[in-house]
C-alpha cells in the first residue's frame, strides 16, 4: 500500500513494515485517556465509540521512518497531550509498539481532508492517520 501526503511517498507493503492497532487496545486507549470519564463521555455514545473503533483499528496504523521518502514531519509530542479528561498523562519514557497510545495527544484524528503523519519521538516510526471519511447522506 502506498499513500502520497504532501509529496512525501509512504510505502507500507509487508507486515515488518507497519504496525496496526488490535481491538483490545481501543478499550484500554479511550480508558487511558478519558480516565473515570469514558462511560459518559465515549462509550455511552454508541456513534462515537464506533467512530474512536474505527480510527484506531482501520485509519491508524505505525509504520517504520525509512518507509518515508522526503521531508521532515512532525514529532507527536509537539502537538501537546490530551489531558483534558486525565491530568495525570503523560508522554512515554520509553516507547513500546505494543502499547503505544496515539489518543493520548492532540492530533487531527478527525480531519476529512488529507492524510495526518507524525513522527513518534526519539523512534524510527511515524503514526499516519488516514481522513475520516465524509458522512453519506
Amino acid at each position: 500500500m502506498t499513500f502520497l501526503f504532501l509529496g512525501l511517498c509512504i510505502n507500507a507493503q509487508t507486515k515488518n513494515d507497519h504496525y496496526n492497532f488490535k481491538e483490545q487496545q481501543v478499550d484500554t486507549f479511550i480508558n487511558e485517556v478519558y480516565g473515570d470519564q469514558a462511560q459518559k463521555v465515549i462509550f455511552s455514545n454508541k456513534n462515537l465509540y464506533e467512530a474512536f473503533k474505527k480510527l484506531i483499528l482501520q485509519r491508524m496504523k505505525i509504520v517504520k521512518q525509512s518507509e518515508i521518502q522526503g521531508k521532515k514531519v512532525p514529532k507527536i509530542t509537539d502537538q501537546g497531550m490530551l489531558n483534558t479528561y486525565n491530568s495525570a498523562l503523560r508522554h512515554d519514557a520509553a516507547f513500546n509498539i505494543n502499547n503505544f497510545n496515539p489518543l493520548k495527544y492532540k492530533l487531527a484524528f478527525f480531519d476529512i481532508a488529507s492524510v495526518r503523519i507524525y513522527q513518534i519521538d526519539n523512534t524510527d516510526y511515524i503514526l499516519i492517520i488516514q481522513p475520516q471519511p465524509k458522512l453519506q447522506n
